[in-house]
């Protein structure tokens, strides 16, 4: 099974606050985070990373 990073642990590998990790999806420039269906929380796979990583040049 794949590394499962939560969103404070994504904000500090992108350096960036929470509040741009939310603008940014709001404005679809980068993909949504996953939910878990069993507590709801977000979170994203080592290959979202690698995807994010791309896409915010980070």
């Amino acid at each position: 099974m794949q590394k499962r990073y939560r969103i404070s642990e994504v904000i500090k590998i992108l350096d960036i606050s929470r509040k741009t990790l939310y603008l940014w999806e709001e404005a679809k420039k980068i993909p949504k985070a996953k939910r878990d269906p069993m507590s709801g929380y977000r979170y994203w796979t080592e290959e979202d990373l690698k995807k994010l990583k791309r896409i915010t040049g980070r």
